[in-house]
């Protein structure tokens, strides 16, 4: 596995690209700097979507997957190149480089860096963004690179991400949420932003 600190290509999202969900409400910001990491257009880009992060309710893994799709595919995205993949196991590093894109979703953090350490795709997300391939997180997707994402445990192992990011990390903030400064490293806040 590669080894460097000059990676680039990753965005953090707090709750995709639409605000609340709205496809006539387009986070400019967002997209456009998704599109900047990419050497294609979107209509070329091929993304391993992963949805695991919700997996735990049936009906919250479909509205998830189906809303997050559907930003996709407002935003030019073909349904043709996008691969819906629940971590199992079955995807080696070899295939997962094959996409421009791995789009990791929201939902129970824990549960998603248990499922992604278990089979080793933790060492597939980190092959990937070293060789500055596009990762894009949302919530859970975005706090799992984090050192550890729960400032209020920090001592308990499950809330322990996968340290690409140098940080504490908290999601879903708002102007109110205090930032953390007796931590061992800084704190960042993810806060939804508006179009």
């Amino acid at each position: 596995m590669q080894s460097h600190t000059n990676w680039s290509n990753v965005l953090l999202t707090d709750s995709g690209f639409y605000y609340d969900n709205e496809l006539d409400k387009p986070l400019d910001l967002l997209i456009n700097r998704f599109r900047a990491m990419l050497q294609k257009s979107f209509a070329e880009t091929t993304v391993l979507f992963i949805p695991t992060a919700s997996m735990q309710d049936e009906l919250k893994a479909k509205e998830i997957t189906n809303r997050l799709k559907n930003e996709l595919l407002a935003m030019g995205f073909l349904s043709s190149n996008i691969t819906i993949h629940d971590i199992d196991g079955s995807l080696t590093t070899s295939d997962a480089m094959k996409f421009d894109v791995i789009y990791l979703t929201g939902g129970n953090t824990p549960y998603l860096a248990k499922r992604v350490t278990k089979v080793d795709f933790d060492k597939i997300i980190k092959e990937f963004i070293y060789a500055n391939k596009v990762y894009i997180g949302m919530s859970a997707g975005s706090a799992l690179l984090a050192v550890h994402f729960n400032v209020d445990e920090i001592n308990d192992p499950q809330f322990c991400g996968l340290g690409l990011l140098k940080a504490y990390f908290s999601a879903h903030c708002d102007d109110n949420t205090p930032t953390y400064i007796d931590l061992p490293l800084p704190h960042m806040l993810l806060k939804k932003i508006k179009p």
